[in-house]
C-alpha cells in the first residue's frame, strides 16, 4: 500500500473504505479525534500502521496494514 491508494477495512460489522494518507506511519502512530481526544495504534516492524482518511467521516483513521484491503476506485 502506498499514499493514494483506496484501501476498505470492517468496521462495526461493515466495510468501510478510505484514502491512505501515510503508508509509512511505523510501528507507533498517534493522531486527535474529532472530539479532541488522543487515539494511539501500536503495529510491528511485520505489520506496521497506516494512516487513512475515511471516505465516510473525512476523519483520520489509524490501522494495521493486516486489517486492510485493496479497494476498488471511488465511484462517481
Amino acid at each position: 500500500m502506498k499514499k493514494g491508494s483506496r484501501v476498505s477495512w470492517v468496521y462495526a460489522g461493515k466495510r468501510t473504505f478510505g484514502k491512505v494518507v501515510s503508508a509509512n506511519a511505523g510501528t507507533r502512530a498517534k493522531i486527535k479525534t474529532a472530539s479532541g481526544g488522543q487515539v494511539t495504534r501500536v503495529g510491528s516492524k511485520d505489520d506496521p500502521i497506516v494512516k487513512i482518511i475515511s471516505d465516510s467521516t473525512g476523519n483520520e483513521v489509524l490501522k494495521k496494514r493486516s486489517e486492510l484491503r485493496a479497494a476498488p476506485p471511488k465511484k462517481k
